[in-house]
């Protein structure tokens, strides 16, 4: 051990060596040499751009949960080309920038002690200031922005409010580096070195948490896969089978990551120890590894005399150099992109507990703008964080070879506060690490029970081929496109030869159409967004089914972001319908009118949503629009006006019209359905049961038939929503609201929940507003008026004129002018409120409640027909040829004409 020891000397002292003082030169005694670092250090961070940075984001892989701990991993990049391409992102930049600009500073630093160790340049210094100081500034914004919003699609609002809420952040935290400041000065009564760094610590404080929180959520799954790796095998990490090197680094990472919690815990203790107790040897017992690394360095001689020998080193610009470059290497490097591998992973979701996750892993895979929003937070969050870190130990370790360390020295800010300043930096953000580690432990068990299909994409191309030579695909686009549920369902749970993660992409479509043709789009969304993850986000099937379930949620901001940029090649008029229909719902803001109708010309789309406006403005289920169509939107568009006449006791006129369904659609569910009905409504109980039989015979898994069954009596399965639907319309209260938000039963049945129904479909109410004679048109009741102008203004006048008795004329009418403008503003804000488009609470809706209310025209189990939920539908709409529901909210009456009500029959 002395022998190399004395190599590494002779070795040292071999390069040249500083003198004993650090040598600042001026701008104004410039030279050719003194440039030459500058050179180097643009040379190195260009190669470290071009060539180290694309080679370590060359193998980003996400995984996400496909079915129970069942988890697939997909490969994001796998080229230097394809991480060259994620780099060039216009949201990846600004993070690139930062990243670049502080490991830049740093070079410069290095390639200032490698050329000339005694002296420095003075506007390099200045270059390193601003080149490390913007990342610095910048670091706890960005992870402050991006652990309150967020990164994904879901999380971020488009719009001025979203940008507003990200600018007041920068304030916050400068403020709360202010307050601090301030408090130290009012506790002590001069700003001392104490508080200096505390008030760092208070602004960095966001970047501190999302790295304790990342690295605490992270430790199960780094520490299982880097084993794993190390024993050779493959892992959701590592894709590709370890090579020597690889294995030989991984047995070095499951060594450090084992010793973390007590490093950790270490580092906590002896910050805690040292502030409260001012022991008298604190500088040696922060130098030597806290409160452990120094009882071992005291109470082993050879530890003792090693660290002696190595402490000659610190004074030598050499040994500094060259731990920057060591620290480049791991900090700038390995540190950050083994953070950004693992943020992408989504390895906190599945394998910790609050952790940061910035966004959905389905979301990473199959959006690309997601995806470079988190690589730039990972590069613009924690490279400023890493720098410091590195400048703070080099101040600390090195001090005597680096720039205006006399200057801090002159500051109280000697080597024993650099010390305590560095360890109250690490000890936070192990506290943090800590805590999280802690409430994640308990995951480890589990984790270690998940499967991982790792890179399934290049298994993926090609079709199921069943035994009688139609592809799986074409049989799911079949079935969707007739509404078949029961096929939908049986070949969910069939058995498959073909690869299994070809057959669970397939399995998952068919789960996908069979939630969106049954109205629950919370779940439907759900599952379309796990088929466009497994597609890798190239499935604009998918990204339609996701816009039409924003419109059934009333999420139009969602639905237009979800349109956008879809191919639409000629012929195809579905983004377009869709984008129009998103337009139409909103009645204030939308940006088609009427006139905008004439450019589709026979079209079902449109011709349906022209007999539903008509509907709309006199409840008539019979509107005389000359819609002739007899494609299948058309079809279950007339069954939707068998549920209106049935309600409106027309039960006659109610079969006619579903028999003449089952004529053109006699394999149909859905008017086979509504024949049962008609048929019960007249009391042919045993004509019914027929059909009802025929229906349990070729479709007995269809939760409508299923639904159907339980109202005749048969023994109900209550896990399915039809079922629950039918036999006890309030068990789950609003949770009905949550699955099936277009499904207007589920709030007409519970209190409180009419204005939800109406939001859903206003054709619920239709046959006691006929009754009622209440239109669907927004009014306001003349009580309403009567309050404002003949209350509450008076009383505002009589407050002003009390006022102008005590304070003078000129006050009363400040007040009146003043009371007045805010009367006026709760007026204008009051109609505002009326005119957002959202699915509870609309205000609009819950004054309407309120009107039909007033009018006794409110639906109940006694006076609308069982089985209304089962074929009551909206405006419809079309993706692949597949028809959907998306509900008919009551406030587009706003774009009919006003009616009398005395006109309603």
């Amino acid at each position: 051990m002395n022998r190399a020891l004395a190599l590494l000397f002779a070795s040292v002292w071999l390069l040249p060596t500083a003198a004993a003082e650090v040598v600042i030169v001026q701008p104004s005694e410039p030279s050719a040499a003194l440039a030459i670092p500058f050179s180097i250090a643009v040379v190195a961070a260009l190669l470290l751009w071009r060539w180290f940075v694309p080679r370590q984001l060359a193998s980003l892989q996400v995984a996400f949960e496909i079915d129970d701990n069942l988890y697939e991993v997909h490969r994001i990049s796998k080229t230097v080309a394809e991480a060259r391409e994620l780099l060039g992102e216009r949201t990846v930049s600004k993070g690139v920038i930062l990243y670049m600009m502080g490991m830049t500073g740093i070079l410069l630093l290095i390639a200032e002690l490698m050329f000339d160790p005694q002296t420095f340049y003075q506007p390099n210094l200045f270059l390193i200031a601003i080149l490390v100081g913007i990342p610095i500034f910048f670091s706890p914004w960005e992870t402050l922005n991006a652990q309150l919003i967020g990164v994904g699609k879901a999380n971020v609002k488009v719009g001025i409010v979203s940008r507003l809420g990200r600018l007041t952040t920068l304030p916050l935290l400068i403020a709360a580096l202010i307050a601090t400041v301030f408090l130290g000065l009012q506790l002590e009564g001069t700003v001392t070195p104490e508080w200096i760094a505390i008030s760092m610590l208070v602004f960095m404080g966001p970047t501190i948490i999302a790295y304790g929180r990342i690295m605490g959520a992270s430790w199960n799954v780094l520490l299982l896969n880097k084993w794993r790796s190390f024993r050779g095998q493959t892992t959701a990490i590592d894709p590709e089978r370890p090579a020597f090197i690889n294995r030989l680094v991984a047995v070095v990472l499951v060594l450090f990551l084992f010793t973390m919690p007590l490093t950790a815990l270490n580092g906590i203790v002896t910050v805690i120890y040292v502030v409260t107790v001012d022991p008298p040897n604190t500088e040696s017992m922060l130098n030597y590894g806290g409160i452990i690394g120094y009882s071992i360095y005291t109470n082993i001689d050879v530890i003792m005399e090693i660290v002696g020998q190595l402490e000659a080193l610190k004074s030598l610009p050499q040994v500094l150099s060259l731990y920057l470059s060591l620290n480049v290497a791991i900090v700038g490097l390995a540190f950050i992109f083994e953070l950004t591998r693992n943020l992408l992973l989504g390895g906190q979701s599945f394998g910790g507990t609050f952790g940061v996750q910035l966004a959905p892993p389905r979301d990473i895979r199959s959006e690309v703008d997601v995806r470079g929003k988190l690589v730039a937070f990972c590069f613009a969050g924690f490279s400023g964080y890493t720098v410091l870190l590195l400048l703070l130990v080099c101040y600390k370790e090195f001090g005597d070879v680096m720039p205006y360390t006399e200057w801090l020295n002159q500051q109280q800010f000697d080597e024993e506060m650099r010390l305590l300043t560095t360890w109250m930096f690490i000890a936070v953000g192990q506290a943090i690490f800590m805590l999280t580690w802690l409430a994640s432990i308990s995951q480890f068990g589990r984790l270690r029970g998940l499967r991982f299909d790792i890179d399934p994409d290049r298994r993926r191309d090609g079709a199921v081929m069943l035994t009688e030579g139609n592809s799986l695909r074409m049989m799911i686009d079949k079935a969707a496109q007739n509404d078949d549920i029961d096929l939908l369902r049986r070949l969910q749970n069939a058995e498959f030869t073909d690869d299994e993660a070809l057959i669970r992409h397939e399995k998952a479509r068919a789960r996908m159409w069979e939630l969106s043709l049954r109205g629950l789009w919370p779940q439907a969304s759900e599952e379309a967004k796990k088929v466009l993850a497994q597609s890798g986000g190239d499935d604009d099937e998918s990204r339609l089914l996701l816009a039409v379930s924003y419109l059934a949620s009333r999420r139009l901001d969602a639905a237009r972001e979800a349109l956008y940029g879809l191919e639409q090649p000629e012929g195809y008029d579905e983004p377009e319908l869709i984008s129009f229909l998103c337009e139409w719902l909103d009645p204030w803001h939308g940006r088609v009118d009427e006139d905008d109708i004439w450019d589709w010309e026979n079209n079902s789309t449109i011709d349906h949503l022209q007999d539903m406006m008509k509907m709309l403005e006199y409840w008539d289920p019979n509107p005389d629009t000359m819609n002739r169509h007899e494609d299948r939107l058309s079809r279950i568009g007339r069954i939707s006006r068998v549920a209106l006449l049935r309600a409106q006791r027309r039960h006659k006129e109610a079969l006619e019209m579903a028999l003449d369904c089952v004529r053109s659609d006699p394999t149909g569910v859905r008017p086979r359905i509504a024949v049962a009905l008609c048929l019960l409504d007249q009391g042919r109980w045993h004509e019914s049961r027929t059909v009802l039989d025929e229906l349990n015979t070729s479709d007995p898994t269809d939760p409508r038939v299923k639904g159907l069954m339980a109202l005749m009596g048969h023994h109900p399965d209550m896990e399915e929503f039809e079922v629950s639907m039918a036999m006890d319309p309030r068990s789950k209260g609003r949770n009905y609201l949550d699955e099936a938000p277009i499904n207007p039963m589920a709030g007409a049945l519970i209190r409180g929940g009419l204005d939800e129904a109406l939001t859903a479909n206003a054709l619920i109410v239709a046959h006691e507003a006929v009754r009622r004679v209440v239109g669907p048109g927004h009014k306001i009741s003349a009580l309403t008026y009567l309050v404002h102008l003949g209350l509450v203004l008076p009383f505002w006048g009589m407050g002003a004129a009390y006022l102008a008795t005590l304070r003078g004329t000129t006050v009363g009418i400040g007040a009146a002018v003043a009371f007045g403008g805010l009367h006026l503003m709760y007026i204008r804000l009051l109609k505002q409120q009326r005119h957002v488009v959202k699915q509870r609470d609309q205000r609009m809706m819950i004054e309407l409640g309120r009107r039909l209310k007033r009018k006794k025209a409110v639906p109940t189990e006694g006076n609308t027909p069982v089985g209304t939920h089962l074929i009551l539908t909206g405006l419809l709409v079309t993706v692949n040829g597949v028809v959907l529901d998306i509900g008919l909210p009551a406030w587009l009456a706003a774009r009919n004409e006003p009616i009398a009500e005395r006109s309603i029959q």
